[in-house]
C-alpha cells in the first residue's frame, strides 16, 4: 500500500465503503457497504476492477484532498462541482492526480452521495470481511481532516476510461421506487394502506442508518406488541408518531417497529440519493 491523499477539509460526512460486509447478521451485525450501489459500481467498472475495491463515500460534498502520491481516479454518484488545482474536472471519466494537487469536492447540486475511487481502491484493514467503516460496531476506519487515505498496488490502465454520458445515472427531485408488503401491511388500517400506495413521502433528514420520510399519518387497527422482526435494507418501518422510516445500508438487524413494506432492491440506489425534500412515490409489486 502507498499514501495517496491527505484530507485538508472534512465535509459533512465521509466513509471508506466496500462491497459490504456478507454473512454477519445473524450475529447483529449490518451489511453496510455503498449506499448508491449503481454509481459504487460504475467506478469499479470505469476502473476495470474485476473485484470490488474500496471507496470513499461522501454525503454532501465539502471535502478537500491533498495528493501524496501519482494515481489515477475516478468520481461517481451525484451531480457536484469538482476542482483539481481549481479547475474543473468531469465526473464519470478518470483523471489523475500527482503529488502536489489539490482536489476540491464542492456543492452537489444533484443527488446527495458522491464515490472517488482510485485506481485499484483505497487500503484499509479487513474486519469481520471487509473494509467498511461502521461507526456503531467499532468497525473500519474513521477518516476525518488529517487522516491519510492509502491505496492498493494496480496495474496501470493503459487509455483514458468513463461511462458515456446517456448512461450515466440521473438524480430527479421526485422518485417512484417498487415495494413489497412487509409482515405487517395488514394491520395498517384500510385508510392509511391507500394513503401509504397513493401519496408522495417527503424526505426530511437521516443518515446511513434510515431516512425519515413524511406524509400521511399512518395508523395500525389496533394498538398492540409486535414481536420485531428482522429487518434489512430498504425495510420501512411506522413507529407511533405515524411517519415512516426507511432503514439503510448501516440499519440494525431486528426491529421492534411494525414493517410496512420493503423497496425493491433495484430502487434503493435511488432511495440513497435524495435530498432534503425530495419526495418519494411507492408502487405495489405483487
Amino acid at each position: 500500500m502507498k499514501p495517496l491523499l491527505l484530507v485538508t477539509k472534512q465535509g459533512v460526512y465521509g466513509s471508506l465503503q466496500d462491497k459490504g460486509r456478507y454473512g454477519y447478521r445473524a450475529f447483529g451485525i449490518p451489511l453496510s457497504g455503498p449506499m448508491d450501489n449503481v454509481s459504487f459500481h460504475a467506478a469499479q467498472l470505469i476502473l476495470h476492477h474485476f473485484h470490488d475495491q474500496t471507496s470513499f463515500e461522501m454525503f454532501v460534498g465539502g471535502f478537500e484532498f491533498e495528493a501524496l502520491a501519482d494515481s489515477i481516479y475516478v468520481l461517481t454518484g451525484g451531480c457536484c462541482t469538482c476542482l483539481v488545482n481549481s479547475a474543473p474536472i468531469e465526473m464519470w471519466k478518470t483523471f489523475q492526480l500527482t503529488k502536489g494537487d489539490r482536489l476540491a469536492i464542492k456543492n452537489v447540486s444533484q443527488g446527495s452521495i458522491v464515490y472517488l475511487t482510485p485506481l485499484g481502491g483505497f487500503h484499509s484493514e479487513y474486519e469481520l470481511g471487509s473494509s467498511s467503516y461502521l461507526p456503531l460496531g467499532n468497525l473500519g476506519t474513521a477518516i476525518s481532516k488529517g487522516s491519510i487515505l492509502y491505496g492498493q498496488v494496480a496495474s496501470p490502465l493503459k487509455m483514458n476510461r468513463g461511462l458515456y454520458a446517456p448512461y450515466r445515472p440521473t438524480f430527479a427531485s421526485s422518485i417512484t421506487v417498487r415495494m413489497f408488503k412487509g409482515p405487517h401491511f395488514e394491520l395498517f388500517t384500510e385508510e392509511s394502506q391507500r394513503l401509504f400506495l397513493q401519496n408522495p413521502f417527503q424526505f426530511i433528514g437521516g443518515n446511513r442508518m434510515g431516512y425519515y420520510i413524511k406524509g400521511p399519518t399512518l395508523q395500525l387497527q389496533n394498538m398492540q406488541d409486535i414481536l420485531s422482526e428482522a429487518t434489512q435494507f430498504g425495510t420501512i418501518q411506522v413507529p407511533q408518531s405515524g411517519n415512516p422510516i426507511i432503514l439503510m445500508a448501516d440499519a440494525q438487524t431486528v426491529g421492534g417497529y411494525p414493517i410496512i413494506a420493503t423497496i425493491h432492491e433495484d430502487d434503493l440506489h435511488k432511495v440513497a440519493q435524495m435530498r432534503m425534500f425530495n419526495t418519494i412515490k411507492f408502487v405495489l409489486e405483487e
